[in-house]
């Protein structure tokens, strides 16, 4: 039988739900800090508007991830219930 969202939200455990977003959140980090270090060669030779235009770019794709993320998470709790 199928968990309903609001069945999962109302059995969670609210300390291992901190305690596994930070783990998420610390190896989101250490990931963005690899990329940002990766990027930073090339970015020294863009020009201002290649600068912007990453700039627009990066906002953009880290909201996309973020918001799947967000969803694999979710998607993952109502399994493990």
């Amino acid at each position: 039988m199928r968990c309903t969202r609001r069945a999962v939200l109302r059995d969670r455990n609210p300390v291992e739900f901190l305690d596994r977003r930070a783990d998420v959140l610390a190896q989101r980090s250490a990931d963005l800090k690899k990329l940002s270090a990766a990027w930073q060669p090339l970015y020294q030779t863009l020009t201002p508007v290649q600068m912007r235009n990453l700039g627009y770019l990066t906002i953009s794709v880290l909201r996309d991830l973020r918001d799947r993320a967000e969803e694999r998470r979710m998607n993952s709790e109502e399994e493990d219930d």
